[in-house]
C-alpha cells in the first residue's frame, strides 16, 4: 500500500491513541493524556533530568544520576479503532506523513501558544508534533496543553514531553507558558542499539525542564503535527484564528531530506481545517484553523 493511501486511512479510520469518549464520560479509573483516556495505575511523572530505556519486556524510568527509580510491564494494546466524534474527543486535525524508508532523523516545527479559548467549559485541548511507530502502539510527542489532564493543568497553557507505550503513559513535569511564546519542538534520532533497535530525544529545545530520552524502543516512523481536543462544546471553547507549525523540518537519519506529500485530516463539519500552505520537508508550513 503507497504511503499516502496508508496514512490517510490511518488518519480517518484508526485515528492512532484517539479515544472518542467526551471529557464528561470518562471512567472514573482513568485519566486524560494526549493519547486518550489512559489507566491511572500507569501515568508515571519523569524525575527532572531523568530517562526512560525498554530494558526486555519492561520500561526502566532512570533519574538524573542515572539511578532506576521505576519499573512497568511494557505490554503492547491493539491500535484504536474507534472514530472521533467531532467537537467531543480526540483528533480532529492533522497532518501527516508516514515513512517507509531510511529512518527518521529528526523531525521539527516551531508554533507560538495561542490566545486562550474565549469559553471556559473544562475542555482539554493538546497540540503538538509526535513520530509512532508503524505498530502504532506508541508515541513521542511534544505537546502544548491547555486544560486538564493527567499532568494536571487548568485555564492556561503548559508544555512537557510524553511517551506513550503500550498502557504506559509517561511525561515531564509540565511548564507554564504564556500567549504568544514561540515554541520549538522536537523528536530526533540520537542513537540505535543492538535488536534494531532506537533510541531518541523530545523536547521545547527552547524551555528547560521538557527533555525526555528514549532508549532501546521501536523505530518511528509517522510523523503528525496534530490538534487534539476533549470536552469541547463549539467554536468559543477553542482559540480563535489559527496555529500555524513553521519551520517544520523532517531530516533522514542519513543527513536527506525526502520527497514529501503531506496528508491531512480536517473537521470542516465544525470549522476545524488543515492547510498545507507550504509542501515539503524543508521550512513546511501547516496551518490549522479553529
Amino acid at each position: 500500500m503507497r504511503a499516502s493511501t496508508f496514512t490517510l486511512v490511518i488518519s480517518a479510520i484508526l485515528l492512532p491513541f484517539a479515544a472518542a469518549v467526551p471529557a464528561a464520560r470518562a471512567p472514573t479509573d482513568r485519566v486524560l493524556t494526549p493519547g486518550g483516556f489512559r489507566a491511572a495505575s500507569n501515568i508515571t511523572v519523569i524525575p527532572t533530568g531523568g530517562s526512560l530505556a525498554h530494558v526486555g519486556s519492561e520500561i526502566h524510568v532512570f533519574d538524573s544520576t542515572g539511578k532506576v527509580v521505576s519499573k512497568h510491564a511494557a505490554t503492547r494494546q491493539p491500535t484504536k479503532t474507534t472514530p472521533v466524534a467531532p467537537e467531543e474527543t480526540g483528533w480532529v486535525a492533522d497532518a501527516n506523513w508516514f515513512n517507509n524508508g531510511v529512518p527518521i532523523g529528526s523531525f521539527k516545527t516551531t508554533w507560538s501558544v495561542p490566545a486562550v479559548p474565549a469559553s471556559w467549559v473544562g475542555q482539554t485541548i493538546f497540540l503538538f508534533n509526535s513520530i509512532e511507530p508503524g505498530t502504532f502502539d506508541a508515541i513521542m510527542q511534544p505537546v502544548l496543553q491547555y486544560g486538564g489532564s493527567a499532568a494536571g493543568g487548568g485555564q492556561f497553557w503548559s508544555v512537557a514531553t510524553w511517551y506513550l507505550y503500550g498502557d504506559n503513559t509517561f511525561f515531564t513535569t509540565p511548564v507554564q507558558v504564556g500567549v504568544g511564546q514561540v515554541l520549538n519542538g522536537i523528536v530526533e534520532l540520537v542513537g540505535t542499539g543492538a535488536g534494531n533497535t532506537f533510541n531518541y530525544n523530545s523536547q521545547f529545545t527552547n524551555i528547560g525542564g521538557t527533555a525526555l530520552t528514549v532508549v532501546g524502543g521501536e523505530e518511528l516512523k509517522w510523523a503528525t503535527l496534530t490538534l487534539e481536543s476533549y470536552g469541547v462544546t463549539g467554536p468559543s471553547t477553542y482559540p480563535a484564528g489559527s496555529t500555524v507549525f513553521s519551520q517544520t523540518n523532517l531530516e533522514l537519519s542519513d543527513g536527506t531530506f525526502p520527497s514529501i506529500t503531506w496528508s491531512t485530516l480536517s473537521d470542516p463539519a465544525d470549522g476545524i481545517s488543515t492547510t498545507v500552505n507550504t509542501g515539503g520537508s524543508t521550512a513546511a508550513v501547516i496551518t490549522i484553523t479553529y
